[in-house]
């Protein structure tokens, strides 16, 4: 009998980076062999029926896998909640009680005023359903945050430290106004001081003092209990979700840290620190069945830092093969031989300032090029204006984030990748997948692991601007050049980064993981 699979993350939602979209395919992958595979979510979000259901419609995920939320479990909820019913819009006139009100301007968000004094800050979705209301006193302090679904029933309240802004205590609440679960805080840290959960009677369960992981401990355990099978395997797939894994301990249960990022620090070389977020997985790498990373380059820099200590494996990245499916040859386009592409988080990790600099250096000589820059992140406003002063309105453009990447790399003569680190660079394979060759800083990991400098892309020394414009120049100028590339790219790809390969690497995984755990 094959064991039930799950992956621990601590979110899941629609705009997301290439975690998420690794995290959701490993997942259906499981679910296509036959295997009942759950995604376990530990982070509140009352947008979760929505969700599920778009990811559905989206082809996001497979449809056999279930994905479970720790909130609304603890709410009384015995199954996923998906909910076809449509939102409930709000009237601001009642909101706002008949006072006078302002937009926030460059978002749905409106500021009520009483008799002059502000009052609410309210936040409405993008369908103006209701998401959060912030209250303030008479000095502009805010005493409070109403969080609802998106059927307008308030799910949670943070009461707000006054001077430091951050939450003292959080009520989360059922539909019938009920308190299953309040969280004490500790506003110049956030750290989880109390955690109280609550019988339908509102006596107290459980009481967890300092302790932000007992309970999530033992919600896992519930889930793979009620669950029938002699064999479980667990992969905690995102960094919040390892002290979950380290603390947790089950006869029929296998575990598995499934490593998507880059574990070291600035300044990323073999000899930097461990960076914070992977440190307690790394401390604790022992005690898992199965330590997964992504390339074997990381594999061998964590041997030199931490010694041999757990049975590493590398389970690379793949990319759907969708050839033969009509729909593939529909999206199969032409070439756009003065169009560069980036689709990335707009972070600082990920440069994307380089890129833009480097390309007013390529279009002072191919004043016709442009660069799209598909994603969103903080550093948004700050690349507008940064594309603003370097006169670049004409030839670069920031246009969102796209659920459809494989369709933008295919309008491109080639992609750019310069990040501080990557766990894999999933961009990058997907960019060559669609023949699209990239142009990408040397950095660790990925990009070395699929690009073959000069044949199918270029590696580029980190930070090197002038050298990044000159090969972006440089396929602008011989496009047939770039768009051989891309072909050689797309073969490397499907010759090395197979379904066929992941789905032998995993299963290997998965077999060697239980017989660690059951020999």
């Amino acid at each position: 009998m094959k064991p039930t699979m799950y992956f621990l993350m601590n979110s899941i939602d629609l705009e997301r980076g290439g975690l998420t979209r690794a995290s959701l395919k490993q997942a259906s992958f499981f679910a296509e062999m036959g295997y009942d595979t759950y995604m376990l979510t530990f982070n509140f979000n009352p947008k979760y029926p929505r969700i599920r259901k778009k990811l559905l419609e989206m082809n996001k995920v497979h449809k056999d896998v279930t994905i479970l939320n720790m909130y609304e479990e603890f709410e009384g909820f015995s199954k996923p909640l998906v909910s076809n019913a449509a939102s409930q819009k709000v009237s601001l006139d009642q909101l706002s009680e008949g006072h006078p009100f302002d937009i926030r301007e460059g978002y749905n968000a409106y500021r009520i005023y009483k008799n002059g004094i502000y009052t609410k800050y309210i936040a409405l979705n993008k369908d103006n359903s209701l998401d959060f209301i912030d209250y303030f006193n008479e000095n502009r302090y805010r005493t409070k945050r109403e969080v609802y679904d998106l059927w307008g029933n308030l799910k949670k309240v943070s009461y707000m430290d006054l001077v430091l802004n951050k939450p003292r205590q959080l009520i989360y609440y059922d539909n019938d106004g009920r308190a299953y679960l309040t969280q004490w805080n500790n506003p110049g840290n956030g750290k989880v001081q109390r955690i109280l959960l609550f019988n339908e009677d509102s006596s107290i369960r459980n009481t967890f003092v300092d302790d932000d992981v007992s309970h999530k401990v033992d919600w896992l355990t519930k889930v793979v209990n009620r669950i029938p099978n002699e064999k479980s395997v667990i992969v905690s797939d995102t960094r919040s979700t390892d002290e979950v894994l380290i603390n947790f301990k089950h006869p029929k249960a296998a575990t598995i840290w499934r490593l998507h990022s880059s574990h070291l620090d600035e300044p990323f070389e073999v000899d930097s620190p461990i960076t914070s977020k992977v440190k307690a997985g790394m401390e604790n790498i022992e005690k898992f069945d199965a330590a997964v990373f992504l390339t074997e380059e990381q594999k061998r820099d964590i041997i030199s830092q931490v010694g041999h200590k757990s049975p590493y494996q590398v389970i690379p990245h793949y990319h759907e093969d969708n050839k033969k499916s009509i729909k593939g040859l529909i999206k199969n386009k032409s070439k756009n031989t003065k169009l560069g592409i980036v689709v990335s988080r707009l972070s600082t990790l990920k440069r994307i300032d380089h890129i833009i600099k480097a390309f007013q250096l390529t279009v002072e000589k191919v004043p016709d090029a442009q660069l799209e820059i598909w994603g969103k992140g903080d550093q948004e406003a700050n690349l507008e204006k940064l594309i603003k002063n370097l006169k670049l309105e004409n030839n670069v453009f920031l246009k969102g984030y796209t659920h459809n990447p494989d369709d933008i790399y295919q309008k491109g003569i080639f992609s750019v990748l310069t990040s501080k680190k990557e766990g894999f660079a999933l961009s990058v394979m997907e960019s060559m997948y669609n023949k699209t060759p990239v142009i990408s800083y040397d950095i660790k990991y990925g990009p070395n692991d699929m690009i073959v400098n000069d044949e199918n892309g270029f590696i580029v020394e980190s930070g090197n601007i002038e050298e990044l414009g000159a090969k972006m120049t440089y396929m602008f100028e011989n496009p047939q050049k770039a768009i051989k590339m891309g072909k050689q790219g797309n073969k490397y790809i499907e010759n090395h980064f197979s379904k066929k390969i992941y789905k032998e690497k995993w299963l290997e995984v998965v077999d060697f993981a239980l017989n660690n755990k059951f020999q």
